[in-house]
C-alpha cells in the first residue's frame, strides 16, 4: 500500500466479507503486478479539479518549476513516506522530469504520475519479498546496527546498498520489537512472514484509481494540508460520515507507508470511550467475532475501513502498535461498534470545590448542532447552585459548526463581533453575535491543549480578546482556514463513471483584534506541561500550511484587562505545580519523549533493546506508583499490573478548577460589585486605532471608564 493523503471516518453500516481465520495467501510473481494506466474519466476528473486548486482556492496558485518541485516531493513522500525506496540520484531523475509533472497539471497527461508509481509499486515488490526471504533464515540481532526510524525530513541514501542496509535493519527491528511482546522465535518469523505476504497479496490488488488519488493528492497537499481529492468510493464515506449518524467505532485514519494510522477519535465514539487508542496510534491487524483475523500492513485504507466497519453491536477488535521512538508496544483492543452521534456526547456540567468556592465544569467536545442550547442548560443548572467560576473544557475539541462557535461565545457577551472571515478576493465579514441575553456574567476560565482546533480557537479566541476569559493550557493547534466540499460531476455529464470530490481551502478565520488564529493558534495565559510533542502535532507542523497574517480588528467593548490578573495566578498556579507530582511527571514524560527522539537511531540488538525496555518499565513503574502513592493507593510490582480501563485523576482539570478560584478570589477583591450588578464593566475599543498592547498598563479599576 503506497501512502495516501485521504482521510477516512470509521462509521456507517458495511457488512465485513469474513474469510477463513488464516486463509492461504496467494502472493503475485512479479509479472503479476498490475500495469497502471489513466483510465477514461480521469482526464475530466483531472480537470475540475486543476480547476477549482487554481482558480477557486484561497491561495493563488502558481504553476510553474518550483511549485512542479514540491508536486514531486509530496507524491514521492506518499510513495515512499521513510525514504527507503529511491536513492537520491533516482529521486533527482525524478525531480529532471518535472515537465512532465507540469504537462499533468495543465493538461491531464498523467503518463508520467502513472510511470512513476507502476516503478514505486515494483520497488516496493522488492522490498516486501526481501523481508520475506530474510525471516525464513535465523535473524541475527546480536549485531549493532542501529534504525533511523522516522526518515522523513532525511536526506535519500546515495547507494543501493545503503538502501538495503535499511531494509535489514528495519526488518530487526520488526522482529525484536515481535520478541519484546512477548513472542518465541518461530511465532515472531512466522507473524512477519504473514505480514508482509499480505503485503505482498494487496500490491496486486492496486487499481487505476490509487494512482490518480495519490497524485492529485501531491497536487492538493502541495497547495495546503486541508485541501484534498477523495476518491468516489472515499467521496461516498465522506458523505455519510457528515450526517453524524453512522454505524462503526468513530476514527479517522490515514496512511503513512504501509502503516493505517489513527489520525483522531471522534467524540463519544467506542474508539474515543475505549480510552486505550490515541493519535498515531497504527492498526497492523483486525480480527472479527468469528475469529478471523487479517494483518493489514500493506492494505489499502479503503480496504482496511471495509473490515473495521460494521453493524451496531457487533465487535471488532484492533492490534495496535505504539511506536516511542523505535521502541514499539503491541496490544489489543476490543471495541462494540455502535451508533456515532455527536450530539451523544453533549455538553454536561459539573460542580467541583476549591477552597471553599464551586467551581462550574462544562467539558465540550466538539461544535454539533444546538450546542449553544446544552450549554445554557448546564449554566442554568450550575449557576442554581451557586458557583463562583466557571471552565469550559475544550480540550482535544476538533472543532465543528462555526453558528455554534459564534452563538456559544455569544452566551458570554451581551452582542457583537466574534470572528472575521476573509475571502480569496480579499472581502472580510464580521461574524457577530447577535443575541444581546447574557447567560452567564461571572468569572469565566477556558481550558485548551495542543487538539482544540478550529471552532474552538474561535471561540477561546474571542472570549480572550473581549477580556472575558482567562486562557489556560497548552498552545492550540493553530487551524485558522475554511474547508468546503464539491462533488465533480455535474448534472449534464453524459457519463456513468462517477468523479469524486474535492476539499478545498476558500477563506481565513481573522480573531477580532485582527490577528489570525492560523498557525500561532491561541496561547494561554497559564501554559501547563505539553502532553504532545508540538513539532509534531498542530497546524505548524504540516507541510505547504497557510502563512500567519494579520488584518485590520473590527470594533468591540471589551469587559476586563485580563492581563492585570495574570501574574499573581501565574505565581499561586507555579507554587502548586511545583509540588504537584502530576506536573512534575507530566514534565519528566516529555523530556524523556524529546531526549529518545533527538537521538533519532535505536539500536536492533536483542539484548541492548531489552535493556531499553526495562529502563522504560522502570521510569513509568516509578512514576505510577508515585501517582498511585499521592492517591493513597498501594504500589505496584509490575507496570502490567495497572488494570487496562484505570484512570488517573486529571491533573490538569483539578489545577484549572485551583486556578478559577483563585480568579474569582482575584476579581471579588479588586472589583466593587453590587448586589444585581455584572462584574464586569466594559472598555470600546475602535476599528482604525486599536492599540492591544496598551491594555495591559490600565489597572482593573480603571477599566470601566469608556
Amino acid at each position: 500500500m503506497l501512502r495516501v493523503n485521504t482521510k477516512l471516518i470509521l462509521g456507517a453500516v458495511l457488512l465485513c466479507t469474513a474469510s477463513l481465520a488464516e486463509a492461504k495467501l496467494t502472493v503475485p510473481t512479479l509479472e503479476e503486478l498490475p500495469v497502471l494506466k489513466q483510465e477514461p474519466q480521469h482526464q475530466l476528473a483531472c480537470s475540475r479539479t486543476a480547476n477549482y486548486f487554481i482558480r477557486a482556492h484561497y491561495k493563488t496558485v502558481d504553476i510553474n518549476d518550483k511549485f512542479a518541485d514540491n508536486v514531486i516531493d509530496r507524491y514521492l513522500s506518499f510513495l515512499d513516506y521513510n525514504k527507503s525506496l529511491y536513492t537520491q540520484e533516482e529521486a533527482d531523475k525524478i525531480h529532471q522530469n518535472r515537465q512532465r509533472i507540469l504537462r499533468a497539471l495543465n493538461v491531464c497527461d498523467l503518463s508520467y504520475p502513472y510511470e512513476v508509481y507502476n516503478d514505486a509499486l515494483r520497488r516496493r515488490f522488492a522490498k516486501y519479498s526481501f523481508f520475506v526471504d530474510f525471516v525464513k533464515k535465523p535473524i541475527d540481532v546480536t549485531t549493532h546496527e542501529t534504525l533511523e526510524y522516522t526518515r522523513e525530513d532525511s536526506p535519500y541514501f546515495k547507494t543501493a546498498a545503503e538502501l538495503r542496509a535499511q531494509w535489514v535493519a528495519e526488518i530487526k527491528n520488526e522482529y525484536v520489537n515481535q520478541i519484546l511482546n512477548d513472542k518465541t522465535d518461530a511465532e515472531a518469523r512466522k507473524r512477519l512472514t504473514r505480514r508482509y505476504e499480505a503485503a505482498l497479496s494487496k500490491l496486486a490488488q492496486t487499481n487505476s484509481e490509487d494512482v490518480f488519488s495519490t497524485f492529485e493528492n501531491a497536487f492538493a497537499s502541495a497547495i495546503d494540508p486541508h485541501t484534498s481529492y477523495l476518491s468516489p468510493v472515499d467521496s461516498e464515506s465522506f458523505n455519510e460520515d457528515i450526517n453524524l449518524s453512522l454505524e462503526g467505532i468513530g476514527a479517522v485514519l490515514t496512511s503513512e507507508d504501509e502503516y493505517t494510522v489513527i489520525n483522531e477519535l471522534m467524540p463519544g465514539s467506542p474508539a474515543e470511550l475505549s480510552k486505550k487508542l490515541k493519535a498515531k496510534d497504527k492498526i497492523v491487524g483486525v480480527r472479527q467475532a468469528d475469529g478471523t483475523y487479517d494483518d493489514i500492513i500493506g492494505w489499502r485504507l479503503t480496504d482496511v475501513v471495509k473490515k473495521i466497519k460494521g453493524p451496531k453491536g457487533t465487535k471488532v477488535t484492533l492490534e495496535i502498535e505504539r511506536d516511542d521512538n523505535g521502541s514499539t508496544k503491541n496490544f489489543a483492543v476490543e471495541l462494540t461498534r455502535d451508533k456515532i452521534r455527536l450530539q451523544d456526547r453533549e455538553a454536561k456540567g459539573e460542580i467541583k470545590e476549591y477552597a471553599g468556592n464551586k467551581i462550574g465544569v462544562i467539558e465540550i467536545k466538539s461544535f454539533y448542532t444546538d450546542l449553544h442550547k446544552d450549554i445554557k442548560r448546564e449554566i442554568d443548572k450550575l449557576l442554581a447552585k451557586g458557583i463562583k467560576a466557571l471552565i469550559i473544557d475544550l480540550r482535544s475539541n476538533g472543532g465543528g459548526l462555526l453558528p455554534e462557535a459564534i452563538m456559544s461565545t455569544g452566551l458570554f457577551i451581551d452582542k457583537g463581533p466574534v470572528v472575521q472571515v476573509r475571502d480569496a478576493i480579499g472581502n472580510v465579514v464580521a461574524q457577530d453575535d447577535e443575541d444581546e441575553s447574557v447567560a452567564y456574567q461571572g468569572p469565566l476560565v477556558v481550558l485548551i491543549n495542543r487538539l482544540s482546533a478550529s471552532s474552538s480557537e474561535i471561540m477561546a479566541a474571542a472570549l480572550r480578546d473581549y477580556g472575558r476569559a482567562l486562557i489556560v493550557g497548552d498552545n492550540s493547534f493553530g487551524k485558522g482556514t475554511v474547508q468546503q466540499n464539491r462533488p465533480l460531476a455535474r448534472v449534464y455529464d453524459f457519463s456513468n463513471n462517477e468523479l469524486g470530490s474535492i476539499h478545498y481551502t476558500i477563506a481565513k478565520f481573522y480573531r477580532i483584534t485582527g490577528g489570525s488564529t492560523q498557525l500561532k493558534g491561541v496561547s494561554p495565559d497559564i501554559a501547563f506541561p505539553s502532553q504532545v510533542d508540538d513539532s509534531e502535532i498542530g497546524e505548524a507542523a504540516e507541510p505547504f500550511a497557510l502563512p500567519w497574517d494579520k488584518i485590520k480588528p473590527t470594533a468591540y467593548s471589551g469587559y476586563l484587562n485580563i492581563d492585570a490578573y495574570v501574574p499573581e495566578l501565574q505565581v499561586k498556579h507555579e507554587a502548586r505545580a511545583q509540588h504537584d507530582v502530576a506536573f512534575k511527571i507530566l514534565r519528566e514524560d516529555m523530556a524523556r519523549y524529546l531526549e529518545k527522539k533527538a537521538k533519532k537511531r535505536v539500536t536492533v540488538n536483542l539484548v541492548e533493546r531489552q535493556q531499553m525496555k526495562a529502563e522504560d518499565d522502570a521510569f513509568r513503574l516509578k512514576n505510577i506508583n508515585l501517582r498511585l502513592e499521592a492517591m493513597g493507593k498501594a504500589p505496584l510490582k509490575n507496570v502490567d499490573d495497572l488494570p487496562d480501563d484505570f484512570e488517573f485523576p486529571d491533573a490538569l482539570l483539578d489545577e484549572t478548577i485551583a486556578i478559577a478560584s483563585d480568579f474569582a478570589d482575584a476579581i471579588s477583591q479588586k472589583l466593587y460589585k453590587a448586589e444585581d450588578t455584572p462584574i464586569f464593566t466594559r472598555f470600546s475599543v475602535a476599528n482604525t486605532n486599536l492599540q492591544v498592547d496598551k491594555l495591559k498598563d490600565q489597572s482593573p479599576v480603571q477599566i470601566g471608564a469608556n
